[in-house]
């Protein structure tokens, strides 16, 4: 049960025997293509994420973000084309050494029936420490809800975390992915379930986090990933514009239409 939350489910066992390279300093993406049968999800998508660099991710429901998402984190290798890491396949890392340095939230967090802090601390039990703890409380800005839990972070939350809300169990997630210390932090869909309030707050907190990580951001709220170094616009499998907000704002494309859009 407790590797479940260290890694995500995979689908293909792939060949992986190396090791993730300590000093990476790139992932790309080249001429990716993947379909569900005879639905093609993805075309011929070619991208590059730098060490360091804030990645937003946006488009429409089914444009083929979140299938993207799963790709980078070796759910799925079926596809065609490369994903590489500097120069080795990803297909050829090992999966357990590759989800010890990644991080992922996704809009449903997998919560168990433990403590609050168990749940979030599990992720990386060697992490030790109430500094990183209560820093990750605070940067997901968790502390906002224990003080009504009857014994605070000590607190079994119930099973599937019955005791906490929807944006509550999505900051346990946020809490636990940072706990976790990752050099790359998969964010989809992470704060849906928030209101607008609570999700200023903690994307504040996060962007701060960012400094420290690889981020890689799948977003519905396209203010989630205004701040982020480049954003990449995904259409019907394929990425019809790619820069940073004031780039792709000036260009008056796809990105300008869903962004007004949206501040309807």
């Amino acid at each position: 049960m407790m590797e479940l939350l260290r890694e995500p489910m995979v689908i293909d066992d792939g060949d992986g025997k190396i090791d993730f390279p300590k000093n990476w300093k790139k992932i790309t993406a080249k001429n990716l293509s993947f379909a569900y049968g005879e639905h093609k999800v993805l075309d011929d998508v070619s991208f590059e994420i730098k060490r360091g660099e804030r990645i937003g991710i946006m488009g429409l429901s089914g444009a083929g973000k979140s299938t993207l998402m799963k790709l980078l984190l070796k759910e799925n290798e079926s596809y065609e084309g490369e994903i590489l890491v500097d120069s080795i396949p990803l297909k050829k890392i090992r999966k357990e050494d590759y989800y010890k340095k990644v991080g992922v939230v996704l809009q449903d967090t997998e919560v168990f029936n433990f403590t609050l802090r168990d749940n979030i601390t599990i992720a990386n039990p060697d992490n030790g420490g109430e500094k990183e703890f209560d820093k990750a409380l605070e940067i997901a800005h968790v502390d906002d809800f224990t003080d009504r839990l009857p014994h605070g972070v000590d607190t079994f939350i119930g099973e599937k975390g019955v005791r906490l809300s929807g944006g509550e169990r999505q900051r346990l997630g946020i809490a636990r992915a940072i706990y976790k210390k990752p050099q790359i932090l998969f964010l989809d869909e992470a704060t849906s379930h928030l209101d607008l309030e609570s999700e200023e707050k903690i994307r504040d907190s996060l962007h701060k986090f960012f400094q420290q990580v690889t981020a890689v951001v799948v977003a519905h709220r396209l203010t989630t990933i205004k701040e982020m170094d480049k954003i990449l616009v995904v259409e019907k499998g394929k990425i019809v514009e790619s820069g940073n907000y004031e780039e792709l704002y000036d260009k008056r494309g796809r990105f300008y239409e869903l962004w007004e859009k949206q501040k309807l």
